[in-house]
């Protein structure tokens, strides 16, 4: 009985060490109050930038770039397009996605990859597509997984971004819970076993 108990304690105790995870993320990118080149992650609330640049832009901004609010130009201004990713990762569940994407409104064409749990598109975006709502629903995300927008290329010109949302739409039941739920029915299943074995 002993063993069993500490069995359960201890189940429960790694399940419940888990990183710490967010079940929403939202991020019109209007805190943006001047355009930055090459913005470091530091300088994005939600938002870590890997293996090159991305450039956060203003309204107005002397690009001539047209955003409702900032937005984020995904191919930086150092010739290396970067992929921007969600500092935390998401909490297991099901999700819903929204993002607003236009074309690089200068010339061209390009294409950016976007990744979340199950979910894996490539837009390709001619530099005159009008700004576009994307949503995507029942999004399967794995416990820490992280929202990524990569982009392709590198000539200082990228696509677009704006209104990221991302919300749970069915959570996953938490594993500590489950494990508790478990306990009592074990030691049920126990003290039946006991009683089968008296008679």
């Amino acid at each position: 009985m002993k063993k069993v108990l500490l069995a359960t304690a201890l189940l429960a105790t790694s399940f419940g060490a888990s990183a710490a995870t967010i079940s929403s993320l939202n991020d019109n990118f209007d805190s943006i109050s001047n355009s930055t080149l090459n913005i470091p992650s530091s300088g994005l609330a939600n938002w870590d930038v890997l293996n090159g640049t991305v450039d956060a832009i203003s309204t107005p901004n002397s690009f001539g770039l047209s955003c409702n609010g900032g937005c984020i130009d995904l191919d930086g201004s150092s010739r290396n397009a970067g992929d921007l990713v969600s500092k935390s990762g998401f909490s297991a569940g099901l999700y819903s996605l929204s993002f607003d994407l236009s074309g690089n409104q200068r010339s061209g064409t390009d294409s950016l990859t976007v990744s979340f749990g199950d979910y894996l598109q490539t837009f390709t975006l001619a530099s005159n597509a009008a700004w576009t709502n994307i949503l995507i629903s029942l999004v399967n995300v794995n416990e820490g997984d992280k929202l990524t927008f990569s982009h392709a290329g590198g000539d200082n010109i990228g696509i677009l971004l704006d209104n990221v949302s991302v919300s749970s739409s069915v959570s996953a039941v938490p594993l500590p819970a489950a494990a508790f739920l478990f306990a009592p029915a074990l030691f049920g299943f126990m003290g039946f076993r006991r009683k089968a074995k008296k008679a």
